[in-house]
């Protein structure tokens, strides 16, 4: 019985939820949520329905729905000229190599339509340049405090950095300070399985002596635009769908994308001021559903807990 209900739920989630990602303006949305606020306390009883709404909150977020638009922002095509003249720069300091002109994005490759003062762009067009880091043959555990540590990469699979995913560098083998993950690193991880391919983190207070395995890139975002924003749409539904439809490797359970379909994934580019107020919308609906999760699981252990000991109340 619980089974069925659980795929009954599921599935009336999934209709919900799809009601409100189908909103095309914020004028909808706001319909569609009402509409479905009435059955919030059915549909958000179990702690996969909160992962699934946050998704549905990313994707409506990064296509400009969450929070209104300003007339008077720059557009986001002022902003890429700026990206630009920064990338050139540094390439006329021979700091970076040329990048290879990407192709605009074409009408099939759009998603979905995109709020006025917005682009859309390549990632590649948002990066000044990338790498990949180094994999020795590592020690199976976790390093010990003071030495080296390569990272896995479950460090950047599961939506925050997490230092701790790392094998510890043997004593035989030189460190490579070059791979030396630093604070505000954009990773984003190159083989993985389909669900996590490709997913990204921004660090923040790096840990030291932590280096880059070469499954992981590091891009460097241009200083004009707003890392936390780019790992945002990196993360949502519409990158995941390119990188599951562009993805090489015959297993589902080892995917791989090379740096290029990172550097060719469209971006829906909002002015650099909307970025940061759909940051921060994001991140106050991210603490709402993470507190959320919590409550939701303690009262499924204090149910089971309680089921547990009914059952083992002795017989009289």
């Amino acid at each position: 019985k619980g089974k069925l209900e659980a795929a009954q739920h599921a599935r009336l989630v999934t209709t919900l939820l799809q009601t409100l990602a189908d909103s095309d303006t914020p004028e909808a949305l706001a319909e569609n949520w009402q509409r479905i606020a009435s059955h919030f306390d059915l549909l958000l009883d179990r702690p996969q329905a909160v992962d699934a709404l946050e998704q549905t909150l990313l994707q409506l977020a990064v296509r400009g729905l969450l929070v209104p638009q300003d007339p008077g922002d720059e557009p986001a095509s002022a902003l890429l000229q700026k990206i630009r003249t920064e990338k050139d720069r540094l390439i006329a300091q021979g700091k970076i190599k040329r990048d290879k002109p990407l192709p605009p994005v074409a009408e099939g490759e759009k998603p979905f339509a995109l709020p006025g003062g917005w682009e859309w762009v390549r990632f590649g067009a948002l990066v000044n340049a990338s790498e990949a880091g180094w994999s020795p043959t590592c020690i199976g555990s976790p390093r010990r405090s003071g030495f080296w540590g390569v990272l896995k990469v479950s460090a950047v699979s599961w939506g925050a950095f997490d230092a701790n995913a790392n094998k510890e560098l043997p004593a035989d083998l030189s460190p490579r300070p070059e791979y030396e993950v630093k604070d505000g690193d954009f990773l984003l991880s190159r083989a993985n399985t389909e669900e996590l391919v490709a997913r990204s983190v921004v660090v923040g207070k790096a840990e030291p002596r932590l280096m880059l395995s070469d499954k992981i890139i590091r891009l460097d975002v241009s200083s004009q635009m707003s890392r936390m924003f780019l790992n945002l749409c990196n993360n949502a539904s519409h990158s995941r769908a390119h990188y599951i439809a562009n993805a090489s490797g015959t297993s589902s359970s080892m995917k791989n994308v090379s740096r290029e379909v990172v550097l060719r994934t469209p971006v829906p580019l909002p002015p650099l001021t909307e970025q940061s107020r759909i940051v921060a919308r994001v991140e106050s609906l991210h603490h709402l559903c993470a507190d959320l999760r919590q409550r939701l699981s303690a009262s499924q252990s204090a149910q089971a807990q309680l089921a547990e000991t009914l059952m083992s109340q002795p017989a009289d």
